[in-house]
Formats: structure tokens, sequence, C-alpha cells
């Protein structure tokens, strides 16, 4: 079973991109794919990865999985800055946990700010997080800073998210899609924990049998001021007024909940249907152009027509689309239409402008428009990722390794390869082949050429290294040293008081050693002259006779 592309994202800074597997995740810096055998973001305990967002900076990653704890890593993916804390799954009000209970379906970075992120997930939650540093933790594990708001239905009943999070370019606003088919913008930084939604709308994309089809995907344009959505086994992409959603300016979430005709909407809500975009994948997304102006959306084949014989040459592709024309901002009426020609105004059905081939027998899924680098990131359901440019109007990015010709060989250069002996050195050369020795010794190993990043990581080890053994600072004195910065040459000088003692410039050597003679015996006196003294009382025969004598004594 091939792995499916679940997420895609790339930086706003177009440093790095990463992308996530329903069985492996691949992280890779601009257009240099790692092999998924060493993989940095893997530690997730195997859960599939749902969502990835870089920050401003580009200096981290939220990643987002089907657990309920997500985690914040460092640019390479390989350090885990931040670890949230689970919610208690024995409460049912979402606002009372400390953290998410389900699983999380989207993550963000505030888009200006570097400090703050928010994450959303099944159980209904939309939570802000504070990775500055100086957040509560418990367990070593970051606390939710703030509830933001709790989905419901337009019932008044709890609902799942099941969608991205999709923040607003000031950084004020969120917006996700719901399992009930609405799609609600929250105010990110409203204190008050009762809080309704700014905007809602109901039935999104229609459905049928009284239930609703989820909206699986939201997003943004460059400028906040329209919203696209997507949903699963759709196929169609719809374009919103941001501004018409939102509560004081016509609150349509409420008022027209596509009660009326199945899926229907008011034109100045609804501006316009982009057709022909089958969804058979919650993944499945879409992405605006760099003006807004163009919208580029994957198309999704169906696995089942293949295994019922028809046709196997199925074929994922892009298909762009010119949206309508922005209008300028008129007065909105008491029942939240415009006055300006809204009875002759209709919602737009746009059928694509180009149409571009990309996967055979593959379902487009993760589509990604870099506004910077004017390119576009594919993730197909066979695990493959592409990158569209045009060499005109991209900038950088995958520009710069196709920019490099391949070197040109002369003719007599080849024709001597062409004459080499089998296993020589310019045979091996010609050939492009390695001799590979799995068993070779350390000395005789071929590693790969370092990069800069690989020999900045190797400075840090100190075992490659060798870096030589700290001092030990404590009160017991172990190990190399004796001390911080104390060497066991300076301690000797030190316990010996030799400091007090260093200043002999000027002196003379022979009379500073005769003062330590003065009053002091260091040999013995038998070499201070012809001095007579009695070494013993008597001799050791005379000892004898006397020890002789005393046991006589004691016998009789």
């Amino acid at each position: 079973m091939q792995p499916t592309t679940t997420t895609l994202a790339v930086s706003a800074s177009s440093s790095s991109t990463a992308s996530s597997e329903s069985k492996i995740t691949t992280y890779y810096p601009p257009f240099r794919i790692v092999d998924s055998d060493n993989d940095p973001l893997d530690s997730t305990g195997r859960h599939v990865l749902t969502a990835l967002g870089p920050s401003a900076t580009g200096s981290q990653w939220i990643v987002g999985s089907t657990s309920a704890q997500p985690k914040v890593l460092d640019r390479e993916g390989r350090t885990t800055l931040f670890n949230f804390i689970k919610g208690d799954t024995y409460v049912t009000d979402s606002s009372k946990t400390k953290g998410h209970t389900a699983g999380v379906t989207g993550v963000a970075f505030h888009p200006l700010a570097k400090d703050a992120c928010w994450t959303t997930g099944l159980d209904g939650s939309i939570r802000r997080w504070d990775v500055s540093g100086r957040a509560k933790t418990e367990f070593k594990k970051v606390v939710c800073a703030e509830v933001v708001g709790k989905c419901k239905d337009e019932k008044g009943r709890r609902t799942q998210v099941v969608s991205n999070l999709s923040v607003h370019p000031n950084g004020r606003k969120v917006c996700v899609g719901t399992a009930c088919g609405s799609m609600q913008i929250w105010n990110c930084f409203d204190r008050r924990s009762g809080s309704r939604p700014l905007g809602a709308v109901y039935a999104a994309h229609g459905g049928g049998g009284g239930r609703n089809r989820p909206v699986t995907f939201v997003a943004f344009s460059g400028n906040g001021e329209r919203i696209a959505s997507r949903s699963e086994g759709d196929d169609t992409v719809r374009i919103w007024d941001a501004s018409r959603m939102e509560k004081g300016t016509g609150s349509f979430g409420r008022k027209f909940g596509g009660r009326e005709k199945e899926g229907e909407h008011p034109p100045s809500l609804l501006l316009a249907i982009c057709k022909g975009l089958p969804a058979f994948n919650e993944s499945a997304n879409c992405a605006f152009g760099p003006d807004g102006r163009m919208l580029c959306a994957g198309t999704s084949i169906d696995p089942r027509a293949g295994r019922s014989g028809g046709s196997n040459n199925a074929c994922g592709k892009v298909k762009f689309y010119q949206l309508p024309a922005e209008e300028k901002r008129s007065k909105v009426c008491k029942d939240g239409r415009s006055k300006s020609s809204s009875k002759n105004k209709s919602t737009v059905v746009l059928d694509p402008v180009e149409e571009v081939d990309v996967a055979p027998n593959a379902s487009v899924l993760g589509v990604q428009w870099h506004p910077k680098l004017n390119q576009i990131a594919l993730g197909t359901s066979n695990g493959i990722i592409q990158v569209l440019y045009d060499r005109n109007l991209s900038t950088k990015g995958a520009l710069i390794p196709t920019s490099k010709s391949v070197r040109q060989s002369d003719g007599l250069s080849d024709l001597l390869r062409s004459r080499a002996p089998t296993g020589s050195a310019a045979f091996l050369s010609s050939s492009n082949s390695n001799i590979i020795v799995p068993n070779a010794l350390p000395l005789f190993r071929e590693e790969p050429r370092a990069t800069r990043k690989t020999r900045e990581r190797e400075r840090k080890d100190p075992e490659k290294t060798k870096l030589p053994e700290p001092p030990v600072t404590g009160g017991i004195k172990t190990g190399g040293k004796t001390g911080g910065g104390i060497t066991f040459s300076q301690y000797i000088v030190e316990s010996t008081n030799y400091v007090n003692n260093k200043n002999i410039a000027g002196k003379d050597p022979r009379e500073e050693l005769f003062k330590y003679s003065e009053g002091k015996n260091y040999v013995s006196r038998a070499y201070e002259g012809d001095v007579q003294r009695i070494l013993a009382e008597k001799t050791v025969e005379e000892e004898e006779l006397d020890l002789k004598s005393r046991k006589r004594s004691k016998t009789k």
C-alpha cells in the first residue's frame, strides 16, 4: 500500500517545505528530499500527521497528528521545542480542559508574531497556545492559554472540527469547517469564554437526506476578503465573501442556512462556484494565487473505477480558475443584502481556464501556491511531491537546481573512457558506479560529503570533536580537573601557599636558602665535629652475661 500525502506546507520565508504521509513523514529543505528511513519528524508514536504549520519567521514548525498532543519543532525538524498537554477525556466541557481530548485536525502560527499559535481538533474546540517559553507548564508540557471557541451546529449542539485552521492575514480571526457542514469565523482574542462566532454559514456545501456535507478545508485569500471552502464528496470549490459572514454586516450564517433550497445561498455571500473538482479524500485542498485573482485545486480519481473494470488511464489534474473581480463595498440593507443591483446579481459558476495532468493513476490532494516564489507545490495520493514553476514568472526555489546545466564532455575524453580496461578507475568513473564494500574498515569506508549543516551538527558532538572532560564544580572534587577553570598544577601551587612567596625578584637565592638552615637541624650531630659521645653503657658481650646471670638467679 502506497503512502498518501496527508498535508503539505511551505514556510512564508520560502526557506523550507514539509509534508506528511499516512505511513511516513518526509521533511526537506528547499526542494531537496531526505530519505524516509532517516525521518526527522517521524517521532510521534506512529500517529498519522494531519496538519503542519510554519511560523512567521520559518524557524519553527507546529505539527498536529491523530493524537491529542501537537508539538512544536525547530526548523530542521530534529528537536522538539514544546510539547502540548492532553486534556481530561472525562470532562465533557472542552473549555474546562487544559488541552485537546481528541485528534488534532488543524494547526497554525500567528502570521505576524512567533510566540502564538492555534490548534483545533475533533473535540470541537479552538485553542490558543503560548510558545514564548513563559507559558504555564505541567510535567514539562505547555498548558493551553485560552479556549477561543467551541463550535456548535445550527441547533446549538456540539460538533466536530474536521477541517484545517485558516488564520486571517492580520492574525485576529480564524476560520474553521465543521462536521455539520458549517463554516465559522472566530475572534482569536475574545476573552469571553461563552462567546459566539463572528459569523457562520450553515449547509455551506449542501447535502442530501437531511445530512449536510462536512467542510474539510477552508482558506483565506491573501487580503483576507474571500474564503475558499471544499468538502469531501463534493466536486466544487466555493468562494465566499468573508465580510458578509461576520456579525454586524448581515449574519447570513443564521438567516441563510441553506434551508430554502439545498445548498443555496445569497449571491452576495456565495460569490463563485468552481466546477469539475471531485474530491474523494478529506485531505484535498485548494490555494489562492499571490494576487487573489486565480485559484488552483487538484482533482481526485475514484479508486473503485479500476476495480470495476473501468479505464486505468485516469490522471490527477491541477485546474486553474479565474475568479471574478472584487466589487467596491456598498451599503448593506437591514436584511443583509447590498443596495447595488442585488436583483440582477447571481452566483458565478466558473469553468477551469487551464488544466495540467500531473499524477497518472493518482489523486492530487495537497496544493500550496507560494506568494513569493510564485511556484505551486503538489502532494499526490501515491506519496510523490511535485513543483510547478514558470521560468519567467517564478523566482528562486525550483529554478535554482534546474538552472544548472549538465557538464558536456569532449570527444577525446569519451574515446579514452570507452577504451579503458574493465575495473580501472577510468572505467568506474565512466560508468558512474562505485565499489560498495559493506564490511569495510572505518579507515577505508567512503562517507558522503559533509554539508555545512552536517559540519555544524558534528561540531556540537563532544565525541566527534573529542571535547575534554569538563571540570567539576561541586563540593566533591572528582574528574580530570579539581574545579572550574583550575588545572592540577594550579591546584598544587595554591595548596602550597606559593602565591604569598612568589615575589622573589631581585633577591639572592643563596641567602634565601641559608635562611632555612638558621635554627634548624636537618642532619645528625655526628657530623658537627670531633666530639666524643657515649653511644652505649655496655657492650654486647656484657649484656649477654648479665642476661645469663639473671636467669640463673631465677632458677635457684
